[in-house]
């Protein structure tokens, strides 16, 4: 790789990164939801969906079936999901939201819409555009990366 399109892609995870801490200036209203950084990854797939199995969590987190049986046992004893027999095969659940992770969704959406707001004034349709298709490309580069 080019040395100055290393350095131009090194200065850009930088500003990635101050993004991410500016970002989160606006997030800490869901602080007093006392989430850790995998439950809420986890709350965030139900923007996808509204039901999962634990196979397809595992799968879509890339973490193990152990693990996602851990997180969604903390988030069902604290009432963010809940879990329903799937009547095709008793030995698996269909996961979905409940009242909490309903609640922590909705305040998500809330953030998200203030910070759209507040970005239609300051981005053109066109710089939009080529941000959303770079970051697709990017996303779907390291999710082959990570097949691999």
């Amino acid at each position: 790789m080019e040395g100055s399109k290393k350095q131009d892609i090194l200065t850009m995870y930088r500003r990635i990164d101050e993004l991410d801490l500016q970002l989160a200036k606006f997030f800490t209203a869901l602080n007093p939801f006392a989430l850790s950084q995998q439950q809420e990854q986890l709350l965030l797939l139900f923007k996808r969906k509204d039901s999962w199995t634990s196979t397809e969590i595992a799968r879509t987190m890339g973490i193990s079936k152990s693990a996602v049986s851990q997180v969604l046992k903390i988030l069902e004893g604290r009432t963010f999901i809940k879990r329903r027999k799937n009547p095709a095969n008793l030995r698996e659940s269909f996961i979905q939201l409940d009242t909490n992770g309903v609640a922590y969704l909705r305040k998500m959406d809330e953030i998200e819409e203030q910070l759209a707001e507040e970005m239609t004034t300051i981005l053109d349709e066109m710089e939009l555009d080529i941000i959303n298709r770079s970051l697709v490309r990017m996303i779907d580069r390291f999710q082959e990366l990570h097949r691999s």
